[in-house]
């Protein structure tokens, strides 16, 4: 059996090897004649996977190790019989972990704490739940705006939890942050291409802060850089962007923070994708699963910190969060393009260093410090008392 695999997928030939002979591509240019006799095609988000693509071939599986869906023909895959599989919640903590790395760095930047805002998050499923999870755990209130979510919740019951907060799209409009979770829509009951138009950003306050690291064409970029251009309040960070790698440098230079799709590139989501791909084709193609990631993961760079009593909360946990990352890196790389923004783009992504998720640390605290070290462990790291 061949597989054709896009060069970014890591363990690739590890996992897969066993299964068939190995062919990476490289996944934004992928092309028809790149398919040759593969059965199996394994992609991540810069690969339209449609009828252009796979028409004739001999493709009899599709996956991709990503979250969204919006680059895959659903439809026409299930008209061809071929078996779909993709990699939900992979690298939901990686996302959610930037995006906290960015508002504290906002919030040091602008001399505020998280706990005195309000949070609007757009969009709680994998990713932006996680969010929820961890700025619930620094105490920050958050109001939601996700109507099928809350469709299928008032559905539930609710056993062991209590219903999210739930709001009206004008109660998050006023939120003083604003975080963009959302897949991308554009047709249906809730389309999200372009919801945040200028329309959306009328509603919005003078001084708002807001994150985007769902999908570039959920916001109208040139209402965006009107707004911005009258609005010198607003705080925009972008983490994608509507033609990448292309990517609109003008509205990266008024961005407070810029990176260039990587919010979930964590090695830890990215292996998580390859995992779930292989059992995917391992039971799609009734094989045995015999790759196990363990064995090929890396010593994480940093394991262990530790702090006295004498340590401020806030200030443990901006350094324990920028310690594991701190997306002004990724921000001053993607700064330095110059004549050739896409080729800089995905040559960044391709060769991006590793990042480890903070559930890779442990924290060693004094029995004193019994409420940081709930807010740390909220956040997702070890603790120890």
């Amino acid at each position: 059996m061949q597989i054709v695999t896009d060069e970014n997928i890591p363990y690739a030939q590890e996992a897969f090897s066993s299964l068939g002979k190995i062919q990476t591509v490289v996944g934004r240019h992928l092309k028809r004649t790149d398919l040759g006799t593969a059965e199996v095609l394994l992609v991540r988000s810069v690969s339209q996977v449609d009828k252009k693509l796979l028409a004739g071939s001999a493709v009899r599986f599709v996956g991709t190790a990503t979250i969204g869906l919006d680059h895959i023909d659903l439809e026409y895959l299930q008209q061809q019989g071929i078996g779909f599989a993709s990699a939900p919640g992979s690298n939901a903590t990686s996302a959610a972990e930037y995006v906290i790395s960015a508002l504290l760095i906002t919030a040091e930047r602008q001399g505020f704490q998280l706990s005195d805002k309000t949070v609007g998050i757009i969009g709680c499923g994998n990713v932006g739940s996680r969010v929820f999870s961890k700025l619930r755990a620094l105490g920050v209130k958050c109001v939601i705006y996700d109507p099928p979510l809350r469709e299928m919740d008032s559905q539930r019951e609710f056993r062991n939890h209590s219903p999210l907060p739930y709001s009206d799209l004008d109660t998050v409009q006023s939120a003083d942050i604003i975080t963009l979770h959302t897949p991308l829509v554009k047709t249906g009951d809730y389309p999200t291409y372009h919801l945040v138009d200028t329309h959306f950003l009328a509603q919005l306050r003078d001084d708002v802060i807001l994150v985007n690291s769902s999908r570039g064409a959920v916001i109208d970029e040139t209402a965006l850089l009107k707004v911005l251009k009258v609005r010198p309040a607003m705080t925009v960070i972008l983490d994608v962007w509507q033609n990448e790698p292309l990517i609109n440098l003008s509205l990266l230079q008024r961005a407070a923070l810029g990176t260039p799709h990587i919010a979930g590139y964590s090695f830890d989501g990215k292996v998580r994708g390859t995992e779930m791909l292989y059992a995917a084709v391992c039971d799609y193609f009734q094989y045995t699963p015999a790759w196990q990631v363990q064995s090929c993961l890396p010593t994480p760079p940093l394991t262990r910190l530790s702090f006295t009593k004498n340590v401020d909360d806030n200030v443990a946990i901006q350094t324990a969060v920028m310690a594991c990352y701190d997306v002004r890196r990724d921000d001053i790389a993607l700064r330095r393009i110059s004549k050739h923004p896409s080729q800089f783009f995905d040559n960044f992504r391709k060769h991006y260093p590793i990042r480890r998720e903070w559930s890779n640390v442990e924290i060693k605290l004094p029995k004193e410090k019994s409420v940081l070290a709930a807010r740390l462990i909220g956040l997702g790291f070890k603790v120890v008392l």
